[in-house]
Formats: C-alpha cells, sequence, structure tokens
C-alpha cells in the first residue's frame, strides 16, 4: 500500500538514531533557515536587508550565539537519552531522513498572546520543541508546567538571560543601526 502514512516511512527511533542531538547548527541548518529568515525581515520592513545573505546570515548568528547554537529547548543528552529536539516527519518523511535539525522559526513571544513580527521576538526551535513543548505558550507560563525538568527550565531562563543582555548590547544597537543604514541606503540610491 502507497500512502500519504506509509510511503517511505520511517520511524521517529530511526530518526533520532541519525541525529546527533548534540550538534550545534552548522550550515546546512542555517541554509535551510535563510529563506525562512529573508522572507520574515522582507515582512517586517527589511526587504533590501532580506535580499543580502551576509546580513540575514549575520543577524542568525546573533540570534543562534544567545542559543549556544542549538534549539532554545535543547539539553545534553548521553547514550540512550532522548532531549525535545527532533525533526517533524516532513513529505515522504524525509526531513526524517536527515542527519541534521531543521530549525523553525518561533516568536519568543506568541502572536496568538499578543506578541509581534520582530528581531528581537524571533528565536530558533526544532519543530518537537516548537510544537509540543512551547505550544504558543508565553514563557512566564511554561516555566511553570510541572511536566518539565528543572534542568529544561534552566536551560531556558539561561537563553533569555542571553537574549536579554544581547539586545542590551553595543553589538546589538551596532547591528541594527547597520541594517538600518543599508536599507536606507539603498533605498535612496534606487
Amino acid at each position: 500500500m502507497k500512502g500519504r502514512f506509509t510511503h517511505n516511512k520511517i520511524t521517529l527511533k530511526e530518526h533520532i538514531g541519525l541525529l546527533d542531538q548534540n550538534e550545534k547548527a552548522g550550515i546546512k541548518a542555517l541554509k535551510n533557515l535563510l529563506y525562512k529568515m529573508r522572507y520574515k525581515l522582507k515582512d517586517i520592513g527589511y526587504p533590501r536587508v532580506s535580499e543580502n545573505d551576509e546580513l540575514v546570515y549575520e543577524y542568525m548568528n546573533l540570534i543562534f550565539e544567545t542559543q549556544d547554537y542549538r534549539c532554545t529547548h535543547w539539553l545534553e543528552v548521553k547514550d540512550g537519552e532522548i532531549n525535545s529536539s527532533w525533526n517533524a516527519p516532513g513529505s515522504d518523511y524525509f526531513k526524517w531522513r536527515s542527519s541534521f535539525l531543521y530549525y523553525e522559526i518561533d516568536h519568543v513571544y506568541p502572536c496568538n498572546a499578543g506578541g509581534k513580527d520582530g528581531l528581537e521576538n524571533f528565536q530558533f526551535l526544532s519543530a518537537n520543541a516548537n510544537r509540543f513543548i512551547k505550544c504558543s505558550m508565553v514563557y512566564e507560563d511554561l516555566l511553570k508546567r510541572v511536566d518539565l525538568s528543572d534542568r529544561l527550565k534552566n536551560r531556558i531562563r539561561d537563553v533569555l538571560s542571553k537574549r536579554k543582555a544581547l539586545f542590551e548590547s553595543k553589538k546589538w544597537k551596532d547591528f541594527v543601526q547597520k541594517i538600518n543604514n543599508y536599507e536606507k541606503n539603498i533605498q535612496q540610491s534606487a
């Protein structure tokens, strides 16, 4: 039988066996996010910046640095352990056949709770963490969940603290000024 859920079937256990759940996001993960991030930047008022791969990668790297180049909800695993970082199956299970994570762009403060698209409201999560751990919750509520370990809650708090420090830093202010100037200069020359 060749159908949606049987063609090229692979199990979640097999998928997790292909992943190094402790691996940092590499060039494949960043390249996969590039198109999605371009779209988001264009949508929030940076159409020229969205066409400049160097600036898009610079933004993604700034955000990923706060996450140690892993999912915000990542926890180190040892042999036989599983964390929350894995892919959604994808069409014909192609993402479950992958040996790297396909990160999703998530709103730190969800839109359904009043969050907006914006440079300071994007983070990168694995599909599983985005859909089944975060579940469009605000972190204040998520950290109240009794079914999450203190270890995971501490990881999330650490990433949120690093994000706050980034957004208060000169490095961030310089980056925002750089992309605003780029957008303005490109529009003036057009």
